[in-house]
């Protein structure tokens, strides 16, 4: 490398036919041939060591052959020996066997027959069997089953965070209930006044009236927190309730999704408030009058393509103050609070709300949630409407199913309207369950 470096030099110095580049060129050429003798030799000789690692090889393969082909023949000629070994072993340990069993059966021969065990007397039979002892089982069976019985229905009742008395209800809520229903009650608008499940409904009436702080106060709705709580039973009864009254009353169906207030009047509803609300209706044309004296009724109407928002509305607002200047008291059966976002807004949009809770059906996490609902949108929550007891079963309720039943009865014909309106003016009813 450094002769031809040395060559580029001298050919960019003098040119190509100057006498010290063809000398260099000369040597240079010179080197070339010695160093390519000098790798032929490497070359021829290392492959030369090549051939005779490989003869080298061979010969080993050879030779691990043979031995392999020996050590098979030896073993094929050791076989019988080995075959033969391990049956004389078989046969060794055959014949210990057979030895130890012989010894034994000369032991047993030789030991004397007679039994060393002689019965002295009879065994006398128990009257009774000493186990099992059936009356110590069945009354431990009793004990624990009484035990294991109780302790699961505690258990279960633990578990059951459901509505069970007026004190779980005002202790959780913080809001006094201001009505107990009982069980299986009807329409009052069939049973009439003189039913036994109206006095129920005019204790209802009579703390609602306590309950405001204005007389002007007199647009309610109805709220729940699900379905199935008997919300709309308790608006049309109470409804009834303060139209036998001689209030002129108004009950607006405004669970637009599932109405039932028209199902029970037995009126259609093909028009009412979706109509009114989208204007495409007057209010005169959507009222209709029920078969009770001073009881109107605007039924839900046919549900919007679009409802969201509507009982929200301006319109529904107008509705609301247009409907308080023709009547005493409108009723609003709200939807369920927890279902429909409406529901809530509707609170807020009357003077006062009722919250009606059905006895042991939903946990009270759910019912503090519609009741914060209705706060959170600035509603006046009044009170509790505590629905469908068994008073017949259950002992905390028990008072006011004998009260209704006996005191009403046997005053009710005796008193006037104008008596049942002085009483109202005169104290407030306090519902507690008698302890």
């Amino acid at each position: 490398n450094i002769a031809e470096q040395r060559l580029l030099a001298l050919r960019k110095e003098h040119g190509e036919d100057h006498p010290e580049v063809i000398n260099t060129q000369k040597q240079i050429d010179l080197l070339n041939t010695k160093i390519e003798a000098r790798v032929s030799g490497i070359m021829y000789s290392l492959s030369n060591q090549v051939e005779i690692a490989r003869s080298e090889v061979g010969a080993l393969k050879r030779q691990v052959e043979d031995a392999k082909r020996v050590d098979r023949d030896k073993a094929e000629k050791c076989r019988p020996y080995f075959e033969k070994k391990r049956e004389l072993e078989e046969a060794i340990r055959l014949r210990t066997i057979l030895n130890m069993r012989i010894a034994q059966e000369r032991t047993d021969i030789n030991l004397p027959h007679t039994t060393m065990v002689e019965i002295i007397d009879r065994a006398t039979p128990g009257a009774r069997p000493v186990r099992p002892n059936k009356p110590l089982n069945i009354a431990l069976g009793v004990i624990i089953g009484l035990v294991v019985g109780v302790g699961l229905a505690f258990f279960i009742e633990y578990l059951d965070t459901s509505v069970k008395t007026i004190d779980d209800v005002e202790r959780t809520l913080q809001s006094p209930v201001l009505g107990v229903i009982p069980q299986n009650v009807g329409y009052l608008f069939e049973e009439g006044s003189e039913s036994p499940h109206a006095e129920a409904y005019r204790v209802l009436r009579t703390n609602l009236l306590f309950s405001r702080k204005d007389d002007k106060l007199n647009s309610i709705a109805i709220v729940s927190a699900g379905a199935g709580e008997g919300k709309s039973t308790t608006v049309m009864n109470l409804a009834t309730v303060f139209a036998q009254a001689d209030s002129r009353v108004v009950v607006v169906d405004s669970d637009l999704r599932r109405p039932t207030l028209h199902k029970m009047l037995g009126v259609s509803n093909s028009l009412g408030l979706t109509n009114y609300l989208l204007k495409q209706n007057k209010l005169e044309e959507v009222i209709q009058h029920s078969n009770v004296a001073n009881l109107d009724f605007l039924p839900s109407g046919k549900l919007p393509s679009s409802s969201l928002g509507i009982l929200s509305s301006n319109q529904m607002k107008d509705l609301i103050s247009g409907l308080k200047q023709r009547y005493d008291y409108v009723f609003l059966d709200s939807p369920p609070i927890m279902g429909v976002s409406d529901a809530s807004i509707l609170a807020s949009e009357v003077d006062i709300t009722l919250q009606v809770i059905q006895y042991r059906r939903y946990p009270q996490p759910m019912n503090i949630r519609a009741k914060q609902l209705i706060e959170k949108v600035g509603g006046n929550l009044v009170g509790i409407v505590l629905n469908n007891i068994n008073m017949s079963q259950d002992e905390s309720y028990y008072y006011y199913s004998g009260y209704y039943h006996d005191y009403y009865s046997k005053n009710e014909d005796s008193m006037t309207e104008g008596e049942h309106k002085g009483d109202a003016k005169k104290a407030k009813v306090e519902i507690k369950p008698k302890y």
